[in-house]
């Protein structure tokens, strides 16, 4: 979908839908909330939209996009919550929130960051895939989330640990196809950097 919205509309008002269902929930469990849920699903509409807008009448890279995007977004998001807490509608910890923000930052973003950034490395092989669909994703966010939880009790030299489990999943392929072992080491170092930045902003 994060794919597709940008050339399609229908798919556009899907995502905003998705967007507005756990909005709704939240303004009416807690009313006080309802305008800071208003201001987020007209911004990211609004966002979204004009995106494809932007990117088209400046000529803008597509990862020039996507950063200018994610930063929109991040940056809307902090300031609502600077707000709320000045006016005391925080109802969340923020540690709590700091783990919201963090799991999401490693989640989706970082997955369609790595593919745009680095899709001229990624290996080309007419030979059929021996991997499921969507595996080498949830691989990733979930390696983001143990290297945090590492980080967080400070067992650093668990980290090689994800990283020793990876490669011995992948060692023939590593072992037989150069293109794939570089392109899996790029894939690594930029779990390691994103979590680590993603674990900064949450600090």
């Amino acid at each position: 979908m994060a794919d597709r919205k940008d050339q399609d509309k229908k798919v556009l008002g899907l995502h905003i839908l998705y967007v507005a269902l756990p909005l709704i929930v939240v303004s009416l469990c807690h009313l006080d909330l309802w305008w800071i849920c208003l201001v987020i699903l007209l911004t990211h509409a609004g966002i979204d939209f004009l995106k494809p807008i932007v990117q088209k009448q400046l000529k803008l890279p597509t990862a020039w996009t996507f950063a200018l995007d994610q930063v929109l977004h991040i940056g809307i998001l902090t300031c609502l919550v600077l707000m709320g807490a000045k006016n005391g509608t925080t109802y969340l910890p923020l540690d709590t929130l700091n783990l919201i923000f963090y799991v999401l930052l490693v989640g989706k973003p970082s997955n369609i960051a790595f593919k745009i950034l680095f899709a001229k490395y990624q290996p080309t092989s007419k030979k059929k895939m021996d991997t499921i669909t969507g595996a080498g994703s949830m691989i990733g966010f979930l390696e983001r989330l143990v290297i945090g939880a590492c980080l967080v009790y400070g067992q650093f030299a668990s980290i090689g640990l994800v990283f020793t489990a990876k490669s011995i999943a992948r060692y023939n392929k590593i072992s037989e196809n150069p293109a794939f072992a570089e392109y899996y080491l790029i894939g690594s170092l930029f779990s390691i950097l994103s979590a680590l930045l993603a674990a900064w902003l949450c600090s």
